[in-house]
């Protein structure tokens, strides 16, 4: 059919569906042929693009001296190719390959130019990405807290640590091409054969043995040798990846510990308390399993093998940020977080939640909002701080993956056995879904999809693990249904007494009506006036401190001081009633303007809390010994805020 289209006519619709963006600009910048691809890569529709000039709608830029460059190249040659930064409408910025050249009319003369650009935007990160990696292996390797080597079949050192170097006391170049054996222990020079013959026959590929090394100046030294044969793809041995973990220590007290009981007892309790320290020293260790471990699966490995290579991987990444989150989780599969139900508001349990996350919707620019159920109970038995951090962390999640469109929180009821109300929650989100691949693996301890999802949106990986543990021990359950590039809806559902039918004693109905008292009592506040001074030099703190001091005391005088300075000139001058004071700060930190302010006798009954993203025994101690009279941590808890507002706001201090 295309017989009967004109030639010019036939080009302009070949072009029309080329890969690549084909633009067409005349003398005076202003593009004259955009091409679907064009519309694809930048963002801008063909009606919108025709007629503006390149300046307004591409953006580019280029590294310096390029530009000059550029021209120079099409006056001489008639064609130009390079790369370039350039921006899509919605402002993203591409890297772009272009060649451009000279358009002319039949009479030769120049009328434009046309030009072929290709997003590499991705390729140029997986090639950056690719650099940092291979340099992260290369540091990994020489500097990781274990010795590691390679050797060839035969057992000669091909490349060496600095730890090997520094455990035998060689250098480099001592080591290089001598056999392995001649730095062993005389009795222990043919383990390494041992264990070469059986990988070589395809048995013992990984094996884990201890050997005795003999150091330049002669003292012995217990290794713990872990031995990988590698592979080619054919399968064809390629050389031994060793790693050198020093027990010399450990072997010593083992050899002690036969000799006496007492000897026994003492290191196994070392032992113990070693590895109830373990949280920090892991570091060191831990970086040179993640280096090679990654190293390792740059080699060819079978699928088994790939597996636990990922999976080690994986597990040492979360370690790295989660040793305080382990310790938690400890204590609920070890049994020993017990429930503390009490009578408590459903409607304040779920306001806090959403309230801890208000910012960081707005700040995305996402609905954050809960469906309001009429018939809810408004009273229920529950542990309201347990269902509180369930709500969070999936209100969390579900905010953190979504970046535009809502998360919505529904709930309902219904009557259960035993007299008790069933109630069904339900978080909706138009995140960005989960892939059915990683569904299985969701409620696992430390999993997160993939490494670029740590990198990107952060966390621990441990949130809906501890969701799933609080859940089984309040007897609820859980469950989800996602739609990759959709959104995700949570649901969970716990089983509760209400306040109708709880069947109180009369002590126990005291207590209630004492319960609700305090509750009222809090929001009591809604009609005092405090003068509260916040000191923290972070405006987006700030802000959000002022907003969650506002939803408990919204007729508050609050006062900013952006450092320490300000805060103790403030304190001085405006005598406020409670004083929210951030510890680290320019120009003055918060311990140095407390000490400040506590010298000041007029000054010295003002609550002074402390603000903190640390969470250390040490820098509470630090806050206390400066005067300071409570401590709240970063990201504020708003219950934890509520109490403190309460505890030092209270009726009779403001009278």
């Amino acid at each position: 059919m295309h017989q009967n289209i004109p030639k010019e006519a036939y080009s302009s619709l070949i072009l029309q569906y080329f890969y690549d963006a084909v633009i067409v600009i005349d003398l005076k910048f202003h593009i004259t042929s955009w091409n679907l691809a064009a519309e694809r890569i930048y963002g801008y529709k063909a009606e919108e693009a025709l007629g503006s000039s390149t300046i307004d709608v591409l953006k580019t830029i280029f590294a310096e001296g390029e530009r000059e460059k550029s021209i120079a190249q099409l006056q001489a040659y008639g064609i130009w190719q390079g790369e370039v930064f350039q921006h899509k409408k919605d402002g993203t910025k591409l890297k772009i390959r272009s060649a451009a050249s000279f358009l002319k009319d039949k009479e030769g003369a120049t009328i434009g130019v046309i030009a072929i650009n290709r997003d590499i935007t991705e390729e140029n990160r997986i090639q950056e990405n690719l650099a940092e990696s291979e340099e992260r292996f290369r540091m990994s390797f020489e500097n990781a807290g274990i010795g590691v080597c390679l050797l060839d079949l035969d057992g000669k050192f091909l490349r060496v640590n600095k730890k090997i170097q520094s455990m035998l006391g060689y250098s480099e170049v001592e080591l290089i091409g001598r056999p392995s054996k001649e730095f062993a222990y005389k009795e222990d020079q043919s383990i390494f054969h041992q264990y070469r013959e059986s990988a070589l026959k395809g048995k013992d590929v990984d094996v884990v043995y201890e050997k005795r090394y003999v150091s330049k100046t002669n003292q012995i030294l217990w290794i713990e040798i872990s031995n990988s044969l590698v592979k080619d793809r054919n399968g064809s041995p390629l050389y031994f990846v060793v790693h050198f973990n020093d027990i010399t220590d450990r072997k010593n007290a083992e050899i002690h510990l036969i000799q006496a009981k007492k000897e026994a007892e003492r290191a196994n309790q070392a032992k113990s308390d070693f590895v109830a320290n373990m949280s920090h020293e892991i570091r060191t260790p831990l970086n040179g399993v993640i280096g090679f471990n990654e190293l390792l699966m740059t080699t060819n490995l079978d699928s088994d093998q790939k597996e636990y290579v990922k999976n080690a991987i994986s597990s040492a990444h979360g370690l790295l940020g989660i040793i305080n989150d382990i310790l938690d989780i400890s204590k609920i599969e070890a049994g020993k977080l017990v429930l503390n139900e009490t009578i408590s508001n459903l409607k304040h349990i779920v306001k806090d939640s959403l309230g801890v996350l208000q910012w960081r919707a707005k700040e995305k620019n996402i609905q954050l909002d809960f469906e309001v159920n009429p018939k809810l109970p408004e009273w229920i038995v529950v542990d309201a701080t347990r269902l509180r951090q369930i709500l969070i962390n999936l209100l969390g999640n579900a905010v953190k993956f979504t970046e535009k469109g809502s998360v919505i929180l529904k709930i309902d009821s219904e009557i259960a056995e035993n007299e008790k109300i069933k109630l069904n929650f339900s978080i909706k989100d138009t995140g960005i879904g989960i892939p059915e691949s990683h569904k299985p693996n969701l409620f696992q301890s430390f999993w997160q999809g993939e490494s670029n999802s740590t990198r990107r949106f952060g966390g621990t990986g441990l949130g809906l693990r501890i969701t799933k543990s609080l859940l089984d021990l309040m007897g609820g359950q859980i469950d989800f249904s996602s739609e990759e590039g959709k959104g995700t809806e949570f649901r969970f559902s716990i089983e509760c007494l209400t306040l109708e039918n709880a069947n109180l004693s009369d002590a126990e109905n005291e207590n209630f009506q004492k319960d609700i008292w305090e509750n009222i009592n809090q929001y009591k506040l809604l009609d005092v006036s405090p003068k509260i001074l916040i000191a923290e030099d972070n405006l987006m703190n700030r802000d959000l401190l002022n907003r969650m001091i506002l939803k408990y005391i919204p007729k508050a005088i609050l006062f900013e001081a952006r450092n320490g300075v300000e805060a103790v000139r403030m304190s001085h001058e405006l005598k406020p009633q409670l004083i929210f004071m951030d510890v680290q700060m320019p120009e003055m930190d918060g311990l140095e303007a407390t000490t400040i302010i506590r010298k000041n006798k007029s000054n010295e009954h003002i609550p002074i809390i402390a603000l903190t993203a640390g969470a250390l025994y040490e820098e509470r101690k630090k806050c206390f010994d400066v005067g300071m009279d409570h401590f709240l941590t970063k990201p504020i808890d708003i219950l934890a805020l509520n109490q403190v507002l309460f505890h030092y706001l209270n009726a009779t201090k403001l009278d």
